[in-house]
């Protein structure tokens, strides 16, 4: 039985991988990272692709957790 947490795994990493893909490339498409950095206002400098990469990873931790608590609260009561 323990072969399939890895498949679990897989199976929400994947899909939340490609939503990641898919919400970056609509997210800056609209919004550009330079104009981001200038109202947030932030101490810190980050190039355009170190604000592409945390905007990507953000989205896939996004995506992870909402397949995770969804495989989680599909698990019946006991």
């Amino acid at each position: 039985m323990e072969k399939k947490k890895p498949h679990k795994a897989i199976a929400i990493l994947w899909p939340s991988f490609m939503v990641a893909v898919v919400a970056t490339g609509i997210f800056f498409s609209t919004f550009d990272p330079v104009e981001i950095y200038h109202i947030s206002g932030d101490g810190f400098e980050l190039s355009g692709l170190g604000h592409y990469t945390i905007g990507f990873f953000s989205f896939w931790l996004l995506g992870a957790v909402n397949g995770f608590l969804a495989l989680y609260f599909l698990k019946p009561c006991e």
